[in-house]
């Protein structure tokens, strides 16, 4: 299985530059390019959130017009700049997002590693949470496959990130009870989020947690006593995770990869069916 996680799209209107600077609209498409450029192409295209920078019906169908390029089905999970009942007014109809109930979170069946996706989302609030509720769902969707390996995405981090500001935590409750529900399932290979536009990783819940990285502007790595905020050009990217049958010497287990958006000069190739031809 090849999983590509977008995250952080944050369409705008047409032809706006965020923070006079940054077109995310092109940046998607560039985006798309780049993963319909793959072979092997992925299996599937998951986005962590915040797909507009303001959900409305107009830009998740300026989104949707731009995404329906990929080769590849794409899944959706809501981000604090998202709006569900515009998301379900776009996208209702796709087998990835439900119609009904409070919260926009379900569960992808139909590849080798098994996806739960949560709604972490307090709406017209950037932090996020998993209340009672929505542990509740959680702990009885895992409880239903205890033996399959099994992907948790949400789309904000449940851990420090050593940042600032919401990028410090993503979630102001729930996160405790998160990582005590997880050491409980020892089928969850990997937690999956966006929100902080940068790769980040550490161990959660008796397993691995990541974010993915942004497809639009970066912040940056700022940990100073200034506690400051900054957009930065570095590139965008995308994470690429793969299942593999033979990672480990006990077996099959997921591995991630990060992946620049850019141009390029063309690549420099050493090896070729693990021969090489590269002439010295």
């Amino acid at each position: 299985m090849i999983l590509v996680q977008i995250s952080d799209t944050h369409i705008d209107a047409p032809g706006t530059l965020v923070y006079g600077h940054f077109d995310t609209s092109e940046a998607l498409s560039r985006t798309v390019a780049t993963i319909n450029a793959m072979d092997p192409g992925p299996d599937l295209v998951l986005h962590t959130g915040d797909i507009a920078s303001h959900g409305s019906v107009a830009r998740y169908e300026a989104f949707r017009h731009i995404a329906e390029k990929l080769t590849a089905p794409v899944a959706l999970i809501p981000g604090n700049h998202d709006d569900r009942d515009a998301l379900r007014a776009v996208f209702g109809g796709t087998p990835w997002l439900p119609t009904t109930g409070d919260f926009l979170h379900y569960v992808i069946e139909d590849q080798p590693v098994r996806i739960v996706c949560c709604d972490s989302v307090i709406a017209g609030i950037a932090a996020g949470e998993l209340c009672s509720d929505r542990l509740d769902w959680l702990d009885a969707r895992l409880s239903e496959a205890p033996d399959r390996p099994t992907i948790v995405a949400l789309h904000h981090p449940p851990f420090y990130t050593g940042m600032t500001g919401t990028s410090a935590k993503g979630l102001v409750q729930g996160g405790g009870e998160l990582d005590q529900l997880l050491r409980r399932h020892d089928q969850v290979v990997r937690v999956l989020a966006g929100h902080v536009h940068r790769p980040i990783t550490t161990s959660f819940g008796g397993t691995i947690a990541s974010a993915g990285p942004t497809t639009c502007y970066p912040f940056g790595l700022d940990m100073g006593p200034e506690r400051v905020l900054n957009v930065v050009h570095e590139p965008p990217a995308i994470a690429v995770h793969l299942w593999l049958e033979d990672a480990t010497p006990a077996g099959a287990d997921l591995v991630s990869h990060v992946q620049p958006v850019g141009d390029w000069d063309a690549p420099i190739t050493l090896l070729r069916e693990g021969v090489n031809v590269l002439e010295s």
